[in-house]
């Protein structure tokens, strides 16, 4: 319940100028914003005016959802936030997604976690938006395969977790998403290659992957600023993130029987290769127990630029020889910080070439 001080026999708060209850209501789901029409007839259309919306429909009746949007007046949606279920409500949905599109959302959020319905695929019109400017879509049900071209002119942030999607399809998102800033891949799968050489204002890149979501092996990322790349199970291949100044990196190879030095010196140090002009670079306690494998094979360490150095693991036997070479290839470093946090020991044998 919304409440303030009297002034004159008026709370406060319903004394404010409209554009500041839109603001206050923005940060509330939808459902609740619209409880406050009850309390005056101050309040009765003040949510319908409210620029942002935040719709949970997973339980609703879609017709009462109907009933909402048709009540919305603003003539532009800043934000709109969408959790639903897909099972029994694919034409709700794609109906919640046409009206945010039709009112020019600039951040557009999607999120479902029905693992009951497979293979939902977005309308056509989900891919012509000249609008958006920030896209979430967290589903476990989504395949993003366009069957027409990407228009997402105006796109600088992209966010997709537990999504589906080709490296064809992929090109088409890249290519209809010329002023992309940021890209966030987490949990997605079947893409294998991710060619970000003609993403010319692309900066940042978040990838997570684990054992069901493999991701890419090969990135060539030429005008990337920062990278995030966690939990990988399969080598990446960093082909070209020569502009790359910050990278994070705690990724592993696992369930390896055994590795050889030639393993190492291929897929391990050659990523440290690879960023040769990072100056910020943090990294995890996996990918030093797989460095510390390449020392006690003696393959050899690359000299780096890394001024700052983070390392996110839990000081055990097994990272000793990757954090002394490390430090022995840093020389210009100047700040190294250690975060205590608990890191999975990896078991692997060293076996000869």
């Amino acid at each position: 319940m919304i409440t303030g001080d009297s002034i004159d026999g008026m709370d406060f708060i319903s004394s404010l100028p409209d554009e500041i209850l839109h603001h206050i209501l923005s940060s509330v789901p939808t459902k609740s914003a619209i409880r406050t029409s009850l309390l005056s007839k101050r309040w009765r259309y003040v949510w319908s005016e409210t620029p942002s919306l935040s719709i949970d429909c997973r339980r609703a009746d879609p017709n009462s959802i109907d009933k909402t949007l048709s009540f919305f007046s603003a003539p532009k949606i800043t934000s709109f936030h969408l959790h639903t279920t897909l099972l029994n409500r694919i034409d709700s949905v794609n109906g919640c997604i046409e009206f945010a599109i039709s009112h020019n959302a600039e951040k557009l959020s999607l999120e479902s976690r029905d693992y009951r319905v497979r293979n939902y695929k977005f309308p056509d019109f989900f891919y012509t938006n000249s609008s958006v400017k920030q896209l979430f879509v967290d589903s476990g049900s989504v395949h993003l395969i366009p069957r027409c071209t990407v228009s997402w002119t105006s796109l600088k942030n992209l966010s997709l977790s537990n999504c589906t999607l080709s490296d064809e399809s992929f090109l088409k998102i890249l290519s209809g998403s010329p002023l992309l800033e940021s890209l966030e891949l987490l949990y997605c799968a079947e893409y294998m290659c991710l060619d970000l050489s003609q993403s010319q204002h692309l900066r940042r890149l978040e990838i997570d992957r684990s054992d069901w979501f493999m991701g890419p092996t090969k990135i060539v990322a030429p005008h990337l600023h920062c990278l995030r790349l966690r939990h990988s199970r399969l080598p990446c291949s960093l082909v070209d993130v020569s502009s790359l100044t910050e990278a994070d990196l705690n990724i592993y190879f696992g369930d390896l029987k055994t590795v050889t030095a030639g393993f190492l010196q291929h897929n391990v140090v050659k990523m440290l290769q690879m960023l040769q002009n990072v100056e910020k670079l943090t990294i995890g306690g996996t990918f030093l127990q797989m460095l510390s494998l390449a020392a006690l094979c003696g393959v050899p360490f690359p000299t780096l630029k890394v001024k700052t150095l983070t390392l996110e693991t839990m000081i055990i036997r097994s990272v000793i020889p990757g954090i002394t070479k490390l430090l022995r290839y840093t020389p210009g470093l100047r700040k190294l910080t250690i975060h205590t946090v608990k890191c999975s020991s990896i078991s692997v044998g060293i076996a000869s070439q």
